[in-house]
């Protein structure tokens, strides 16, 4: 499956304006914050034809872990943003190796299980914009060629199972849907314990959670599934 990518008509590369270092010794949590904001906004408005030189910066910053496990939310928050847009520029590869896109999906997913939970929760636009990108650009599928794609597969079916419920927006349920479905048709097999984790569901009460499990179970019975 190749990634979903936008079009540009622009005829040069553009470079990204955003040079500032996004860590420096001493920053507060406000100061990086802003920075961070600052690139996400210009960097959601960029093409594919964007210079990727321009981004080698920012590229190995984000994935910091000083950013990656910082204390506040909000850091977190638009760091996952900014590099949920860094992979739909790069797409269809990744810019990163085996053990960082590892890093990277671990670290998507955990923060969406937090962030998720309602529109009240904070950072709640930023983790929606987390999950769209996901959802349309279908860099998720470059989990299934990872060493780890069985853990992560499992991981990932089982905090978007957890975020479901009666109230879920129906658009996050469709990108839910549309994630958990781009994993199954991507994988080389399933592994048992994402099959379990979906069977589970339809012991659910939760109504909407039992829908959702439908949708992605139908994926499991395509012939081309048993054909591998």
């Amino acid at each position: 499956m190749v990634a979903q990518t936008r079009n540009s008509g622009q005829s040069s590369p553009r470079k990204l304006k955003f040079q500032e270092k996004i860590l420096v010794k001493g920053y507060s949590a406000d100061v990086i914050l802003k920075k961070l904001k600052a690139l996400h906004n210009e960097l959601a408005d960029l093409d594919q034809d964007i210079d990727k030189k321009s981004l080698s910066s920012v590229r190995q910053e984000l994935i910091s872990t000083s950013i990656l496990l910082h204390k506040d939310a909000g850091v977190k928050a638009y760091a996952a943003c900014c590099l949920a847009d860094l992979l739909r520029l790069y797409a269809p590869d990744a810019p990163y190796t085996s053990n960082e896109l590892r890093d990277i999906f671990q670290f998507f997913f955990h923060q969406l299980s937090r962030g998720l939970q309602g529109p009240e929760a904070p950072y709640y636009n930023e983790y929606f914009h987390l999950l769209e990108s996901l959802s349309t650009v279908k860099s998720v599928v470059l989990i299934c060629d990872l060493a780890s794609a069985e853990s992560l597969m499992a991981q990932v079916f089982r905090d978007l199972f957890g975020l479901v419920r009666k109230d879920l927006a129906k658009k996050i349920e469709i990108f839910m849907a549309d994630i958990l479905i781009a994993l199954v048709e991507e994988a080389h097999a399933l592994p048992s314990e994402v099959l379990n984790i979906v069977l589970a569901q339809f012991m659910d009460k939760n109504v909407v959670c039992l829908l959702a499990s439908v949708s992605v179970f139908s994926s499991f019975i395509h012939p081309t599934f048993y054909s591998r």
